[in-house]
């Protein structure tokens, strides 16, 4: 008599920073499949980047698997069906009832930056800011392990963030349109989440209402302007927060953790780690003219390069000397004759058309 096994699954998106992933936006699954002798367990990732999974399994010490339990695993993105174990009753006869948990994020537990990573600054070329919170400042709101090593940017609404690493944007959030120190703004930030090479993830947060400028899936280069910044969200005025985050296992599943990083200004250029109330300024060699803010709203504009001063127009023409200034006039001679002739026929037309007298 063959053991019957019956299976329930459950599965949890974990939040990152606040910003959490639903279970149904995002393209990835953990599910059983029956095999001849039991079932098969798989993993689904249809998204464009890895996902860490815990899978855990009640009822396992009655249960035959091909791993230990709890299984942690990091899909890679577009991998279509991984199989990740198989299960089958540890003995015959016997009803079994098997029971599947899982917690998954976005994003490699394994993850570590690339030696020499660097980040420019997320401003645009030319533009200049004072650092606020930073590690080894003044901290008012970075105390988790989430944030322990990000920066506060304060700066003008709507002034243009780009991309302080290429990557591939994961997740972004629009929709939020005020912003202020309370309990409840805490999940009500508009970001931006990039994915870089090494893994390492990179949030741009407090963007303003509206303001994203990319979109889940696009591969985005550095230098790319991503979003306006703003106030949304748990804040006391317009800044960007950036923080640079990775996956670590728990004890319960995952945890988004902070992650010291440098940037680099200049040409050559200058490494250099955040510092509170440092002044920086977006140094890149590029040819584009510095921006500067619009009037009451903080959007770059080009500014077109000096044009060289002109010479002063002349107050009055002058006159060439062999120029006169009034017409010369003729002799007497010239004149009465001219007269003459213009007289002459006139007269002669006059006596034409006079009638004769009859004799």
């Amino acid at each position: 008599m063959k053991a019957r096994l019956a299976v329930l699954a459950a599965g949890t998106a974990l939040a990152a920073h606040g910003h959490c992933v639903a279970a149904d936006a995002y393209p990835f699954s953990i599910e059983t499949e029956r095999t001849g002798e039991g079932f098969r367990l798989v993993a689904r990732n249809l998204g464009p980047v890895p996902v860490s999974a815990r899978i855990t399994l009640t009822g396992a010490a009655q249960l035959d698997t091909d791993r230990p339990f709890p299984l942690h695993v990091v899909v890679p993105p577009g991998s279509g069906t991984l199989p990740l174990a198989r299960i089958r009753p540890a003995g015959r006869g016997v009803r079994q009832t098997l029971r599947t948990e899982y917690a998954w994020i976005p994003g490699d537990f394994n993850a570590v930056h690339a030696p020499g990573a660097r980040y420019r600054l997320p401003f645009r070329h030319g533009l200049s800011f004072r650092i606020g919170q930073a590690p080894g400042g003044p901290i008012t709101t970075h105390h988790g392990a989430d944030s322990r090593h990000a920066v506060d940017i304060p700066m003008p609404e709507g002034t243009t963030i780009v991309a302080a690493r290429s990557g591939i944007v994961i997740h972004t959030e629009a929709g939020h349109f005020t912003g202020g120190q309370r309990a409840d703004m805490l999940d009500k930030a508009n970001a931006v989440r990039i994915l870089h090479d090494d893994a390492t993830i990179a949030t741009y947060a407090h963007l303003a209402p509206g303001g994203v400028l990319v979109s889940p899936g696009q591969r985005v280069a550095e230098g790319q302007p991503i979003g306006l910044s703003g106030s949304t969200g748990y804040s006391s005025g317009p800044h960007l927060h950036l923080v640079v985050q990775a996956v670590r296992r728990t004890a319960a599943g995952f945890e988004m953790v902070s992650l010291p990083f440098r940037f680099y200004t200049g040409n050559p250029p200058v490494v250099f780690e955040p510092e509170f109330g440092k002044m920086v300024k977006a140094d890149y060699g590029t040819a584009t003219a510095p921006a500067a803010p619009l009037a009451g709203q903080g959007l770059p504009v080009p500014v077109p390069p000096a044009l060289p001063p002109a010479a002063p127009a002349p107050l009055a023409t002058p006159i060439p000397r062999d120029v006169p200034l009034f017409p010369q006039s003729p002799g007497g001679w010239t004149w009465l004759a001219g007269a003459a002739a213009a007289v002459l026929p006139l007269l002669l037309f006059a006596l034409s058309r006079r009638p004769r007298r009859r004799r």
